[in-house]
């Protein structure tokens, strides 16, 4: 069976469901679907209500005490178990996990706990994922991870789905977002139908990606450096995003290892 591994965007909104509705059809249809998602804009939200200002720095959020247990409520709580919802409403067995669980994300501070209680990958273990799959459930995670004396960090979404596709050596990682895919530099409007890992490396240390797609291209190239066999970043707000990537039609941006050539996604 194939595996997808999509990174649910908090941008895609909950009034575009086309994603999830597809999600749902290929986990219906023979295919191991892993959802990991966001949730930042909600996550500020809350932040908001209780009078704690947002503070950004290198693309993260700031994440102090009050800040981690608001994002472990929003992400683990409200999030996670909305979509789990509208997966079921679609026919599949989903539910809603954390990189906490089961030690699946194990977590080291960034860049020495700068920004306070963010966190990078470590290492993933996909036992329990693996478990699941088998079992047809589509597991819905969020981006927590925890260290090796148990505490919780918040790590960036794009990562934890990139490492977890590594590691499934899935057939297609899908970094859902709002934009069309990735420009051939800031200021063009033309997206980029594929791109090699060195292509895309090469663009960030050129300057030709800036603000927050470099930490996507990062994220894109380190799944398919670690076992993904293609990752797309498209705009998960279309219809017929999934069945576009799965069929092998143009859509957004392709990133493959060096030295493949291939369209679509490959069949066994």
């Amino acid at each position: 069976m194939q595996t997808l591994v999509v990174k649910y965007g908090g941008s895609v909104s909950e009034e575009h469901t086309f994603l999830l509705e597809e999600i749902a059809y290929y986990a219906r249809n023979d295919v191991h679907v892993v959802v990991v998602h966001g949730g930042g804009p909600e996550v500020t939200q809350w932040l908001s209500r209780l009078g704690h200002a947002t503070e950004f720095a290198k693309g993260q959020r700031i994440t102090d005490e009050l800040a981690l247990q608001v994002v472990e409520m929003v992400l683990s709580g409200r999030v996670g178990k909305r979509i789990v919802r509208q997966l079921q409403k679609y026919g599949v067995r989903a539910l809603s996990l954390c990189g906490e669980d089961a030690g699946m994300v194990r977590a080291v501070p960034y860049e020495n706990g700068l920004l306070g209680y963010v966190g990078q990958v470590e290492m993933v273990d996909v036992r329990l994922l693996c478990s699941l799959l088998a079992d047809r459930y589509v597991p819905v995670i969020a981006p927590l991870g925890v260290d090796a004396n148990g505490q919780v960090y918040n790590i960036n979404a794009d990562f934890v789905a990139a490492s977890l596709a590594g590691a499934l050596r899935a057939d297609a990682f899908v970094l859902a977002t709002d934009v069309a895919g990735v420009r051939e530099h800031a200021n063009s409007q033309h997206t980029l139908e594929q791109l090699t890992e060195e292509e895309a490396i090469s663009m960030v240390e050129d300057g030709r990606a800036i603000g927050g797609m470099i930490p996507k291209l990062q994220a894109v190239v380190h799944a398919v450096q670690s076992g993904a066999k293609a990752a797309y970043v498209l705009d998960g707000r279309m219809a017929d995003a999934l069945h576009s990537v799965m069929e092998g039609r143009s859509i957004g941006t392709r990133i493959i290892p060096t030295g493949i050539m291939k369209g679509g996604v490959e069949h066994a």
